[in-house]
C-alpha cells in the first residue's frame, strides 16, 4: 500500500469533516434568538396589589424602534377588560408598558418584541392578583331601603287582620224548595190516591 495514497486520504477525509463541522458551529450563536430571562410580577405569582406597571427583561437588548411599534405587551384582567395603554418603554434588555388597575383575579400578559439578531419573539405568561380591599368592596354589608321597611311595616297589620268569614252560596236556596215542594205534592197525590182506591174496595 502507497503511504502517499493513505496521507491523501487522510488530509481528504479531515477536509470534507470541516466543511460540514465549521459551518454548523458558526451557524450556532447565530440561530440563538434573545430569550425572556424575568418578569415583573413573575409568572404565576400573586400579589396583594394590582401592579402599576408590567416588565419583562431579555437575554439581550431588544431592537428600539417606537415609530415601527416594534414591541407589544397586552395585559388583561380576569374579565377580559384591557388594563395596558398601548405604549411600551424599552431600556436596555427590559420592556414595559404601564397598566391601569383592574379586578381581583388571574392577568394575562401578551409581549411580542424583535430581538437583537432581527427575528421577531413572543410569548405569554399570566400572574394573580387578591387585594383584600376589592375583596371587602365588592361584598358590602346588606342595610335595608327605607322602602322595604316601609313595605314591611304596612304589611304586618294586614297580616295580623282575621280573615273574613265565607259566607255560604244561597244562590240555589229557591230551586231547592221548588223540588222539596213537588216531591211533596206527589207524595200526597200518591197517598190520596192509594186512600181513594182502599176506600172502594172496602165499599165493595
Amino acid at each position: 500500500m502507497n503511504p502517499r495514497n493513505n496521507k491523501r486520504r487522510v488530509r481528504i477525509r479531515l477536509a470534507l469533516a470541516a466543511a460540514i463541522l465549521i459551518p454548523a458551529f458558526a451557524a450556532g450563536p447565530a440561530m440563538a434568538h434573545d430569550a425572556l430571562e424575568s418578569t415583573v410580577p413573575a409568572k404565576d405569582a400573586t400579589v396583594t396589589t394590582a401592579p402599576g406597571a408590567v416588565s419583562l427583561t431579555l437575554s439581550e437588548p431588544p431592537m428600539d424602534a417606537t415609530q415601527l411599534n416594534l414591541s407589544v405587551i397586552t395585559v388583561t384582567d380576569e374579565t377580559g377588560k384591557t388594563l395596558s395603554d398601548g405604549k411600551v418603554t424599552v431600556d436596555g434588555p427590559t420592556i414595559s408598558t404601564a397598566i391601569a388597575g383592574g379586578s381581583n383575579g388571574v392577568y394575562k400578559v401578551l409581549w411580542r418584541t424583535v430581538s437583537s439578531d432581527g427575528h421577531p419573539i413572543e410569548g405569554n405568561y399570566a400572574f394573580t392578583v387578591q387585594d383584600p380591599a376589592q375583596a371587602v368592596t365588592a361584598t358590602p354589608s346588606a342595610t335595608p331601603t327605607p322602602a322595604a321597611s316601609t313595605a314591611s311595616s304596612a304589611a304586618a297589620p294586614a297580616a295580623q287582620t282575621a280573615p273574613e268569614q265565607i259566607k255560604p252560596n244561597d244562590d240555589n236556596a229557591p230551586m231547592a224548595v221548588g223540588i222539596a215542594a213537588a216531591i211533596l205534592a206527589v207524595a200526597a197525590a200518591v197517598f190520596f190516591i192509594a186512600r181513594k182506591r182502599r176506600d172502594k174496595t172496602s165499599g165493595a
